[in-house]
């Protein structure tokens, strides 16, 4: 996690242009090994999350609302995590370490619209399965195309 170095605030917030990192380690080696592995972590979840999807999107067999619902999920994944990593990644190797004000509010916004849309996501799952146990004669009438 990144840290705003609050040495940057003022009295007057509008005169704050640039956001400072907080370093993660001052050792250039451990700043890779972190990089490469954060990087790793990060095409794995893409990797994942698009096969998830790509597979749902493809296969007839997988067109119900609990699959749609999950490829959704692996779709806001996606946006979700290409949020912050990679201005992370992009400070971790280079000697900027900093990011300017409207780009830390379009970073936040983002991340924070993906987080509540997953949250409103789950909750609409949450009730599907609801549906699907509780009332399983009628689910699949209030389900069906027609």
């Amino acid at each position: 996690e990144m840290n705003v170095n609050c040495s940057l605030w003022q009295e007057n917030s509008l005169s704050v242009k640039r956001f400072a990192f907080a370093k993660f380690s001052e050792v250039p080696g451990e700043c890779f090994l972190l990089f490469t592995l954060i990087l790793l972590m990060f095409l794995a979840s893409l990797t994942g999350n698009a096969l998830i999807a790509l597979a749902i999107f493809t296969s007839p067999a997988l067109h119900t609302p609990m699959y749609f619902f999950l490829a959704n999920l692996s779709l806001l994944e996606i946006g979700y995590t290409s949020s912050v990593i990679p201005k992370m990644l992009q400070s971790l190797v280079s000697e900027a370490r900093g990011i300017s004000r409207e780009g830390c509010a379009t970073q936040m916004f983002f991340f924070i619209f993906f987080g509540i849309t997953e949250c409103c996501l789950l909750a609409a799952m949450a009730f599907d399965r609801y549906m699907a146990i509780c009332s399983p004669l009628h689910y699949a009438t209030r389900m069906s195309h027609g």
